[in-house]
């Protein structure tokens, strides 16, 4: 016979069965979206499709930048026989430009940004691009600040200026990331734009500055430029459980529409919902999963694609109203079509590119240590993931001795816990060594040897490794990657 507490223990339970499955089962029928991936991949075809028509009669001049990265995306080659006319095509033609600087002003960094993606999208080299090197020019456009400078060179001293702009600081992130490269000065860059977030959670295009503080809480914020702060983040290596990140994507929340899309200045368009797939993809969600679709079962993706029109493109409007009339709009259409793919393909078209250029970049990165020598994997693990840099001149120098100042750089960008270093050209020893990379990882032992043989344990000893012998910067980096596993 059961006992009381048996038959209370059962009700119980059985109570809080039946009140989960009533508070589950309205949500998984509202989570089901209206669109499938099948029909987006339709959808995606008829857009490449008007590509091919309306550019092939140019010789396909105009292909880049932008609509080369959905194009790519879905698998097409815009440097390929299928979008190449009489030897050209929008690699030609865009080439042809950079030489003379059309469309790529010195004053406007986001011209050569935009450039690299189209650059790499188009499967072409954006360190020698009509005899320009788009991603060194970049990349020496980052302030002290850690912020990517609004201009690429001023017109008076010829020299990147500009703390204005947070879309510029953003596409210099995305540039280098599609480049294959790694973000210089990580830690500054991401405080910078951590700094930059508004009181509702999102961001604006560009930095706000007020005299009364109580003019702050009266920004809105914009869906376009927040998602794409999400992207910078997720390429900064920010996840959801970072508060920024949170922030960020809760005002996304908030700012969905019932039928699962996004406006911007005032305006329901696809462009919006286009970033916020990129932001939603790069962060390994699925913009067509439940967490983005509405009870009515629309979603960013379902709702971009109400504005694509007969022959394949997109407008920006679905009315008349307000004076804007109904019309193919190229900005709509590249920016759609990009939004398509990361909506049907399971990685984001900046995760593509990077992942493609990344062995490259990693070749190029210094001039005298190269894939296959000691550590080089390691040290690129940390150049990528924690800001590890090298010397100004483009060298690593991987066997010469680390100084103590050096590997007190190196601790401050890895670890959170300071750790003095004693010292400053001085040479450091293996036990030393050793010692302190346990104590910036929270080890506590009762002397050096101490340290040494925790180290030996946990396997963070690099080959021949002599306690009394100074570290060189490549042994160095093989144990720091060890202990950043």
């Amino acid at each position: 016979m059961r006992s009381v507490y048996q038959t209370k223990f059962w009700r119980l339970l059985l109570a809080i069965i039946v009140v989960a499955s009533f508070a589950i089962a309205p949500n998984i029928e509202a989570a089901t979206s209206i669109v499938t991936r099948d029909e987006v991949k339709t959808a995606a075809n008829k857009t490449i499709q008007y590509y091919h028509n309306t550019y092939k009669k140019k010789e396909f001049a105009g292909i880049l930048d932008w609509p080369a990265l959905g194009l790519f995306a879905f698998g097409e080659d815009v440097s390929g026989p299928k979008w190449t006319v009489n030897g050209k095509n929008g690699a030609f033609w865009r080439e042809q430009q950079v030489r003379t600087g059309v469309n790529l002003s010195k004053t406007k960094n986001t011209d050569y940004q935009r450039t690299i993606i189209g650059v790499v999208a188009a499967g072409k080299d954006p360190r020698n691009f009509g005899g320009v090197n788009l991603v060194e020019t970049v990349k020496n456009t980052m302030l002290a600040n850690g912020h990517f400078a609004d201009s690429v060179a001023d017109n008076k001293t010829g020299k990147p200026v500009g703390n204005e702009l947070v879309n510029a600081h953003i596409f210099g992130i995305i540039a280098l990331h599609v480049a294959g490269e790694p973000i210089p000065n990580k830690k500054k860059a991401t405080e910078w734009l951590v700094a930059q977030q508004h009181h509702d959670g999102g961001f604006t295009w560009d930095v706000k500055y007020f005299d009364d503080p109580a003019d702050y809480q009266l920004i809105e914020s914009d869906v376009d430029m927040t998602a794409a702060a999400l992207m910078a983040f997720a390429i900064l290596g920010l996840d959801e459980q970072h508060p920024a990140v949170a922030r960020a994507f809760d005002f996304l929340k908030k700012k969905q529409l019932a039928n699962g899309g996004f406006d911007s200045w005032g305006t329901e368009n696809p462009e919006s919902c286009a970033w916020v797939i990129q932001a939603i993809r790069l962060h390994g969600q699925d913009p067509l999963g439940p967490a983005w679709t509405k009870p009515s079962g629309g979603n960013p993706v379902s709702a971009m694609l109400r504005f694509q029109v007969a022959d394949g493109s997109f407008t920006h409007v679905l009315s008349e109203e307000d004076a804007l009339p109904v019309y193919q709009n190229s900005m709509s259409t590249e920016q759609a079509l990009y939004g398509m793919a990361d909506a049907y393909n399971p990685k984001a078209a900046y995760t593509m590119l990077h992942e493609k250029y990344r062995p490259t970049a990693e070749k190029n990165m210094f001039t005298d240590y190269k894939p296959g020598q000691f550590g080089f994997t390691e040290t690129m693990r940390l150049v990528y993931e924690n800001g590890i840099s090298g010397y100004t001149d483009r060298t690593f120098k991987p066997e010469k001795v680390l100084t103590c100042a050096e590997l007190e750089q190196w601790l401050s960008q890895l670890f959170t816990k300071a750790v003095a270093v004693t010292g400053k050209n001085e040479p450091v020893t293996g036990e030393q060594f050793m010692e302190l990379i346990g104590k910036a990882n929270g080890a506590v032992a009762a002397n050096p040897a101490g340290y040494v043989e925790q180290a030996k344990q946990k396997g963070w000893l690099y080959a021949g490794f002599d306690a009394k012998k100074p570290v060189n910067r490549a042994q160095a980096m093989w144990s720091l990657a060890q202990v950043k596993k």
